[in-house]
């Protein structure tokens, strides 16, 4: 048996190209209607190709891989690992264009496998960080090995929550032990709103 998390999709990926069309046409429609001189049209398009190239080489493949992918079997935890956001793009135009899949890097033997510790922190992101909203709480599965080493993976959990509940699960029935200390799994795989949660226990810990 085997279970992927977090798998890419080509759909998806259209879906977001779509979108950055829709933003691109809109604002090319908005500049031709207030703009007339040729040099300030040629101006909006030098800075229209450079947002272009920010989009689709940092933010198109942040999107996409938001979410770590990962797989599990029998007796392997595999898991995409990227050292630098520029092999994201790399990954992904490869995946599109090639129709290569990305290749796990990290594999970790099941059985090597000490503990896993789940905990969470909460971040700010930028520049929503001073809008509403702008933080959020990211889940931390910290992987200690017998030998002593350890991996910690953020974005573990996927918004297939269905498929993320059968890769731990799959897990679990081969050994593998977690310390959930604040019962994420449990409210994941319930799909109850993880930072209201997080925020009930943040008032109990000032309460306590």
């Amino acid at each position: 048996m085997k279970v992927t998390v977090g798998k890419i999709k080509k759909r998806k990926i259209i879906l977001l190209n779509f979108v950055i069309l829709l933003f691109v046409v809109w604002w090319l429609g908005v500049f031709f209607i207030m703009y007339k001189h040729f040099y300030e049209r040629i101006m909006f398009f030098g800075v229209l190709i450079i947002i272009l190239l920010i989009i689709y080489s940092l933010v198109l493949p942040g999107i996409v891989f938001a979410n770590t992918m990962w797989e599990v079997d029998q007796k392997y935890l595999r898991y995409i690992y990227f050292d630098k956001n520029l092999d994201k793009a790399k990954y992904l135009y490869s995946f599109l264009f090639k129709n290569k899949y990305p290749r796990y890097q990290i594999n970790l033997k099941l059985s090597q496998i000490d503990f896993v510790q789940i905990s969470y922190y909460r971040y700010s992101f930028y520049p929503s960080k001073y809008l509403v909203n702008g933080s959020g709480n990211k889940i931390v599965f910290k992987f200690n090995m017998l030998d002593g080493s350890q991996y910690i993976i953020e974005n573990l959990v996927s918004s297939d929550k269905e498929t993320f509940s059968k890769g731990i699960e799959l897990m679990k029935k081969n050994g593998v032990c977690f310390i959930d200390s604040y019962h994420l799994l449990d409210v994941i795989r319930s799909n109850k709103n993880l930072d209201q949660y997080i925020v009930a226990i943040e008032k109990e810990k000032k309460h306590d």
